[in-house]
């Protein structure tokens, strides 16, 4: 599901797709990768305090960090440094798009879009 987003974005060191904050795809082979990506989905809802959040984007030091929701789908991406923050959110909202309509069991019910 995340093949696509990999090759769109060179500079994705991690990806997650998630739904009801259970890992559906994830790229990272450790174990603890999908509870650090939940963490941020939920500091990003505690940092909006009660906002529904459509998306985000942390920048550090060392790389950055995209939260994109659609679909009923939530998906955590860490990148390198300096990359394209809207075409990246475009590519993961679109991964989302994708992930959903390969398996409707995964998006929204009835076709619905739903900002989780």
């Amino acid at each position: 599901m995340l093949e696509n987003l990999a090759e769109l974005e060179p500079e994705l060191v991690s990806a997650g797709i998630f739904r009801d904050r259970r890992p559906v795809a994830v790229t990272s082979a450790t174990p603890a990768w999908p509870a650090t990506a939940i963490e941020v989905l939920e500091a990003v809802e505690a940092g909006a305090e009660g906002e529904a959040v459509d998306s985000a984007h942390i920048a550090g030091s060392d790389g950055e960090v995209f939260v994109v929701r659609d679909s009923g789908l939530e998906l955590v991406a860490v990148t390198g440094r300096f990359v394209l923050a809207s075409l990246t959110g475009y590519d993961m909202r679109m991964a989302l798009r994708d992930a959903a309509r390969v398996d409707p069991g995964l998006g929204a019910e009835n076709g619905e879009k739903d900002r989780c």
